[in-house]
This record gives C-alpha cells, structure tokens and sequence, in this order.
C-alpha cells in the first residue's frame, strides 16, 4: 500500500521538495549578514517580555490570585464523602478550626454529584455565585464562566499581540508578523474554551477516581495556572521569532519597491536637511565675522598676507612688498625633506586624515 502511495504521489510531490529545497538555498544565500536589533523592534520585545514577566506571575501557585487549593486533594477526600466529613477535615487547615464564610456556602451547595461537577470543572464562585445557573444544563455554568475567567486573560493577551505588532509603535519587522501573531492568540483562547466545554471532570477521569479510590483533581485549578503559561509560551515564541526576523537572522524578508522607495526619499531628505545645517552654520559664522570689527579685520589681514605669498612679486593691493614664506630657503630645505620622507611626517598618515576631514566636512553635500 506504501509503495503504491508512493509510485502515484511520487512525480507529484518530488518535484515540489527540489523547488523548495532551491528556494530555500536561494534565499540563505541572499540572505544579508546578521546586524543589531534596531531600535523599532526593540520596543516590541519590551512590549512583550513585560507580558510574560504579567502572566509568569500568574501561572505561580503562590501568586495573590491563585485558586484555592482543590478540597478534595487537601482533605483526601473521594468523590463519595460525605459533605460533612470533607469540611470537618478542612476545617483543620482553618484558622482556629473555624470554617469561614465562604466554606459555609460552599458546603451548602457541595451535596450532590452534579454540584461536585460543577465544583471540579468550574470552580467554587461558579458554583457558589451564578445565581441563573442549573445542574442539569452545564451550559449555564460555563456562560458564566466564560467572560471573565477565559475571554478577559485571552482578549488581553490579543492586545498585547497588537501593540507588540503595531507599525508606529515596533517598526516594519514586527508588523509583517502581526496576522500570524494575532491567529496563533485566537487558537490558543480557541483551544481554551473547546477544554472548558467539553472536558467533564467525573466522566473523564481516570477510573481509580470514578471508583472512589483516589481524590479527583481540579479542572478549574489546572486550567488556571496553566492558561497564563500557555500565553507565556505563545508570547517567547513570538519575540523570538521577531528577534530573528529583525537582526536578519532568519526569515529575512526583502523590503518592498514602494518601502525601498519611501527609505530612499528618507535618505535624499535627511541629506538635504544635513546639507542645509552645514550651509546655515557657515553662513552664521560668516555674518559674525563680517559684523565684528575687529574679526573683520583680522579676516581682511590674513587674506592680504595669503594673496601676497601667492603673488611672484609678494605684491599686496596697497602697495607693501612682502616676503614669500614659501621661497626662504630654510623652508625650502625642510619641504625637501618632508617629501623625502624625512624629519618623523608620515605623508601617508597625512593624506587619509585630510581625506577624512574632507569627507567629514563634505558629507550629504
């Protein structure tokens, strides 16, 4: 029967693993070196590890909003006992052997299997609280199950997901994960309420329990601690996938014409801006010259003395006969020897740092 299977999905399938195969090596292989997590996405990791830190919290048996612990698996009790005897046992783990409050109503209503039922799978405020709900329908327990204990962690956790994932706020790389991001968030509060609607804590227990041989676990208390560290799962999942997607380091997508072009725009207008600061701040400091006196002739001076060095005759435009520095001989010896080589200037040295300052001075121009 493999065989067969193989023979007539063979030429289908082979050609399509080659083609992916390509692809794959292709895409390694355009793929750009890793680089450091941009600013952008490093919001959305922030975003995300304080919910996993929130919800870690949540999933600890000592936080301050931890269930109570199951009576049953404190008292050892079994599905059979009595609802006398399990609370004459739990008021031993009471302060001054004294049921509280609570514990009064809760033995009011814990006298029955079905009650039992509903205590396992929905815990004692369902039980104790819902005021419109029937042992016989237990759809009615979970309509008021639902809302605040299921719907509110998971429609917060999706608000996570989305600001994590908004464009504005995490940047290109962590938005093109958004949809994926925000289904993976549905399935998981999906997975959670096809638990709490179909699992019955009695019928669905091992046999050891039904018999009355072991204390029944707790439904509700497992699903409690254990839905905030799905969601903690969900959400390392997700920044590890944006940490590798924003350094390059997997799932690397090319940006698209229009995002190429809109950052070749950003470049030419930040270029422009730098140039104009540049201009600006030269033309500032010209003004300043110019308007000052004293500068001003300062400025004139060296320019005198600059064109009459250059001038064959060291002629100046009111009529002064300078001296050419350049042309004394002692100067003319030491440029001999530091074009030789000579006298500690490395000619070499020299170039690249006035390449730098030029390249410094000129950049966006």
């Amino acid at each position: 029967m493999g065989d067969s299977l193989l023979i007539f999905f063979g030429p289908v399938l082979l050609p399509r693993l080659i083609n992916a195969y390509r692809s794959l090596r292709v895409s390694i292989a355009s793929r750009p070196p890793p680089r450091p997590l941009p600013a952008a996405p490093g919001r959305a990791l922030n975003i995300l590890f304080g919910g996993i830190v929130f919800f870690l919290l949540l999933s600890l048996p000592f936080n301050p909003h931890a269930p109570e612990p199951n009576i049953f698996a404190l008292t050892r009790s079994r599905l059979n006992t009595p609802t006398d005897v399990i609370f004459n046992r739990l008021a031993r783990f009471r302060p001054d052997n004294l049921l509280s409050h609570t514990d009064n109503l809760l033995q009011s209503k814990l006298t029955s299997l079905g009650a039992r039922r509903v205590y396992l799978t929905f815990g004692p405020d369902a039980l104790v609280s819902c005021q419109f709900c029937s042992y016989d329908d237990l759809t009615t327990y979970l309509m008021y199950y639902l809302p605040f204990h299921v719907l509110l962690p998971h429609l917060g956790h999706l608000m996570l997901l989305g600001i994590a994932t908004s464009a504005p706020i995490a940047g290109r790389e962590a938005a093109r994960w958004r949809m994926k991001f925000t289904l993976a968030g549905l399935a998981l509060a999906a997975i959670d309420v096809y638990i709490i609607a179909t699992y019955d804590a009695i019928n669905g227990a091992p046999l050891s329990v039904r018999a009355g041989q072991k204390p029944p676990t707790s439904l509700y208390n497992q699903v409690t601690l254990l839905r905030p560290l799905a969601i903690v799962v969900c959400d390392v999942i997700c920044a590890a996938i944006i940490w590798l997607s924003a350094t390059n380091r997997f799932f690397f997508k090319p940006p698209a014409v229009g995002e190429q072009i809109d950052g070749a725009i950003d470049m030419v207008v930040k270029s422009l801006k730098d140039t104009t600061t540049k201009l600006h701040a030269s033309s500032v400091t010209r003004n300043a010259v110019v308007r000052d006196k004293e500068l001003k002739n300062r400025d004139d001076l060296y320019w005198r003395t600059m064109a009459a060095s250059e001038s064959p005759t060291g002629e100046t435009g009111e009529g002064q006969i300078l001296n050419n520095i350049w042309e004394e001989e002692e100067v003319a010896r030491a440029m001999s020897r530091a074009m030789a080589g000579q006298g500690g200037i490395d000619l070499a040295q020299l170039g690249v740092n006035a390449n730098d300052f030029v390249q410094g001075v000129t950049e966006g121009l």
